[in-house]
């Protein structure tokens, strides 16, 4: 029987999406994270409730500006480490990154940091291959992303989605400004290599992009830059490359060398699908039960 979460405080979220209307906030990863945990803790019978909440779930992407004193402040830092202070940290009960590497050096510094993976919520699926290469993401302020940039010219099938691109790409390869959520796994299954990238600061202080796991959980091969730590946790399924000519070595590698490829594409599905939202909602209310006696009420 499932336990009773009705008497539990509720918890409410909140993402930097929440604050834009343009780009649509869909564009955007954390609004997915923030939808999905949504979703799951209401399938858990935990209350949610964004206006009132007694718990707030902060999912870092930029600060806020205050954080209100009548909730449980909780910080989960996934992305733009560069911006995280001891200011930002000291207003946080609680606080979860997705780095090993920077929730380490903030354990040097005094904060009690834990690490905590984001998830996925996408499931493998077998598809023909309609392309070669797909890489789903938005331009950095209007400029290309290094991972596109390094590609080059090439003469393979490519599909890009995301905001921005229109213009800064072949007409062909551009699919739109956003590919519906939902069947994401259809794409990155139906593709042979799946392109991914990362801002510097998380690169080089081990943060890793949801995207990674997605579409490795969706059946789906990656090609990343490296970054700190991506090896250890995904047992070196991911090639990694170090410039546009190593890239498009290990891309004519892999897209010629099926079972090389289906073999690391089965390796890494193995681990992504370890990562569940499921998991991670059942982790932060075995949290909030540990230290109900003390929040705010």
């Amino acid at each position: 029987m499932s336990k009773d979460y009705s008497s539990f405080p509720p918890v409410g979220i909140s993402a930097y999406s929440d604050f834009y209307t343009v780009p649509d906030p869909k564009v955007w990863g954390d609004y997915w994270l923030k939808e999905n945990l949504v979703k799951e803790f209401s399938t858990l019978g935990y209350p949610v409730d964004n206006l009132r909440p007694k718990v707030l779930i902060h999912l870092f992407g930029e600060p806020i500006d205050k954080v209100p004193d009548d909730v449980y402040p909780v910080l989960w830092v996934h992305s733009h480490p560069d911006w995280i202070t001891a200011e930002i940290l000291g207003r946080y009960r609680k606080i979860y990154c997705i780095s090993e590497n920077f929730s380490e050096r903030l354990r040097s510094d005094g904060f009690d940091v834990e690490q905590l993976m984001i998830p996925t919520n996408m499931s493998p699926l077998q598809r023909d291959k309609k392309y070669d290469i797909v890489f789903v993401g938005n331009t950095k302020q209007g400029r290309m992303r290094r991972v596109v940039r390094d590609l080059g010219s090439v003469p393979y099938r490519v599909g890009i989605w995301g905001w921005g691109w229109k213009g800064l790409i072949p007409e062909e390869w551009y699919g739109g400004e956003y590919y519906e959520n939902s069947r994401l796994n259809e794409l990155y299954a139906s593709s042979r290599i799946v392109l991914n990238d990362h801002h510097e600061d998380m690169r080089k202080k081990g943060f890793i992009n949801p995207r990674v796991l997605d579409a490795l959980a969706s059946g789906g091969f990656v090609v990343s830059d490296s970054v700190l730590g991506m090896d250890e946790l995904l047992d070196g399924s991911v090639p990694t490359y170090r410039d546009p000519e190593d890239l498009r070595r290990i891309i004519e590698r892999y897209l010629h060398d099926d079972a090389a490829r289906a073999a690391l594409s089965e390796r890494g599905r193995r681990i992504a699908l370890q990562f569940t939202y499921r998991s991670i909602c059942e982790k932060i209310i075995g949290h909030i039960e540990s230290v109900s006696d003390t929040l705010v009420t």
